[in-house]
């Protein structure tokens, strides 16, 4: 069974959406990427054989999806906690204005963070909401409220410390 896969690509750190391409995947396109999902480090012959395909046009579909961009990258997952970081947050930011400006200016500022996992330009109660880990709470104090704070053009900033989590992907699969 074959389905249409619309692929958008979202800038990082951008306020739109631009569609792509229209895709194709077929049953071991999908099965090719649950694999690599769970393990990316799997050498292609062991792909192959789970996918019931033999090395060469494994390979070659493996590239076309990458091509294609549903394939972004192969990384590895990192343990935070074993690493030493033990505080993870979600932080809101309200900026006092919404322009161009403003919001470039605070996007240029936390680009560098290494304490800053990830961004998002959202829509409703607030502008952007953070993933951020620190070591501690002095830490992440420092983060909050040296750096963020600091930030021309903040207005707001809300904190969620996590407790615990439950599921954490970084793609819905297909």
């Amino acid at each position: 069974m074959e389905r249409n896969i619309i692929l958008y690509i979202c800038r990082f750190m951008t306020n739109h959406c631009t569609m792509r391409q229209e895709f194709k995947i077929d049953e071991i396109d999908r099965k090719i990427l649950d694999i690599l999902q769970a393990r990316a480090d799997i050498p292609n012959n062991a792909l192959a054989d789970q996918v019931g395909l033999t090395p060469g046009p494994c390979l070659r579909r493996v590239k076309r999806l990458r091509q294609s961009g549903i394939i972004r990258r192969f990384t590895i997952e990192m343990n935070p906690e074993v690493l030493g970081y033990q505080i993870c947050a979600f932080v809101e930011i309200t900026l006092h204005q919404h322009t161009r400006q403003v919001s470039s200016r605070f996007m240029r500022s936390i680009r560098n963070k290494k304490e800053i996992l990830s961004c998002h330009m959202v829509a409703g109660d607030c502008d952007f909401i953070l993933r951020v880990q620190a070591r501690n709470l002095a830490e992440y104090r420092k983060l909050i409220w040296e750096d963020l704070h600091s930030i021309e053009g903040v207005e707001r900033i809300h904190s969620i410390i996590v407790l615990d989590t439950l599921k954490d992907h970084s793609s819905p699969g297909v």
